[in-house]
């Protein structure tokens, strides 16, 4: 008995693996401090320094 395949570009969309959104990273400044935000919800502590938030944002994304 052989068992039917089926090909994987002909499933529906919405099945499968869905691809990972790329990170989109920002710097919030409140008062004299700033924070690296991400999209995918990951933040940094908030920092005096704008400097280290942006190396923050770029070690987070892999820059």
């Amino acid at each position: 008995m052989e068992s039917e395949r089926t090909d994987p570009a002909a499933e529906p969309p919405g099945t499968g693996t869905a691809p990972t959104p790329a990170h989109t990273t920002r710097i919030a400044e409140k008062g004299s401090f700033s924070t690296a935000h991400c999209s995918c919800g990951w933040y940094a502590p908030a920092r005096r320094s704008r400097d280290k938030s942006r190396r923050d944002a770029a070690q987070h994304t892999g820059q």
